[in-house]
């Protein structure tokens, strides 16, 4: 029973150090540079990609035969037609804004049916030339997908193309509730006719105190004409013994005058607010129109009250 145990104990040693030995003996696989048959293929398939102006494939195809394997003159010619290649290579930056024009980046980019992005950081991306079609991605939004035809040209380089999301559309906010007008109460004609009554008396206070100073006035130009007839050559300075008498009459007559002018002024001022009360009072309008016949014709009447 012992012998046994010990016999697969030393087995498993056995197999374990084996296993430890190949592992240790091989070494991991690297990639080896290309071979100078397979840099001569890359330089032709890079050829065929230029002619077909299938630039990523041409410079990926570059990008193997210049290796240090390749033959120096391998080497050179695939140099000098990859950096060719590269400034010809166009590039484009895509971007995406929602309707406020916010910038969005969780948005996925497909070009002619291939992936190309999962998300937009702003980097340019190389394409080859030609017509393209791209579909931008995005949830969230009024729709999900939006496509773009773009016609991209050699040598461009960051050329832009973009699209806009719809946002979805917000519920309409409630209409605020309607505010009821607040019924104004119409003058009664009881109180039109008062006014009217004020307006009348004013006016007519106006009326009397215009007429007095009309009055007035002529008294004061009689007066004053009077004074100068007293003094020779209507002059003031020369009156003899009505000197004083003289001065008199014609302070007399200014007196009037200034009483003709107040009664005047105030006449005018009360008969133009007379007049605003009269006319602006509150008036029950109305129009009746009627129609009678008489004698065999037809008689029609207007009528209102203003």
């Amino acid at each position: 029973m012992i012998r046994n145990v010990r016999r697969r104990g030393l087995a498993l040693l056995l197999q374990m150090g084996s296993l430890c030995a190949v592992y240790f003996a091989v070494p991991p696989a690297v990639a080896a540079d290309p071979t100078k048959q397979e840099c001569v293929a890359a330089n032709e398939s890079a050829q065929d990609n230029e002619r077909a102006r299938k630039l990523l494939a041409a410079r990926a195809s570059l990008a193997v035969c210049t290796a240090t394997s390749c033959p120096s003159a391998v080497r050179e010619d695939c140099g000098q037609r990859l950096r060719e290649v590269d400034r010809a290579l166009p590039t484009v930056v895509f971007a995406a804004k929602d309707t406020v024009g916010h910038d969005l980046t969780d948005v996925r980019v497909t070009m002619d049916g291939a992936p190309l992005l999962q998300k937009l950081d702003g980097s340019a991306i190389p394409v080859d030339p030609g017509v393209h079609r791209f579909v931008f991605e995005a949830s969230g939004f009024r729709v999900s997908s939006t496509k773009v035809t773009a016609v991209i040209r050699e040598g461009v380089k960051e050329r832009p193309v973009q699209t806009v999301f719809e946002l979805p559309e917000q519920p309409a906010a409630a209409p605020p509730p309607a505010v009821q007008p607040v019924p104004q109460a119409q003058p009664t004609s009881s109180a039109g006719n008062a006014r009217r009554a004020i307006g009348l008396a004013v006016g007519g206070a106006g009326g009397a105190e215009f007429a007095v100073g009309m009055v007035f006035g002529a008294v004061a130009l009689s007066t004053y004409n009077h004074a100068l007839s007293e003094c020779r050559n209507s002059d003031f300075n020369d009156c003899g013994t009505q000197y004083a008498q003289a001065h008199q009459d014609r302070q007399t007559a200014f007196d009037q005058a200034t009483v003709s002018t107040i009664a005047t002024v105030a006449g005018g001022v009360c008969l133009a607010a007379g007049a605003y009360l009269y006319f602006t009072a509150p008036k029950d309008n109305g129009v009746e129109v009627g129609a009678t016949t008489d004698n065999g014709g037809v008689r029609f009447s207007l009528g209102g009250r203003w």
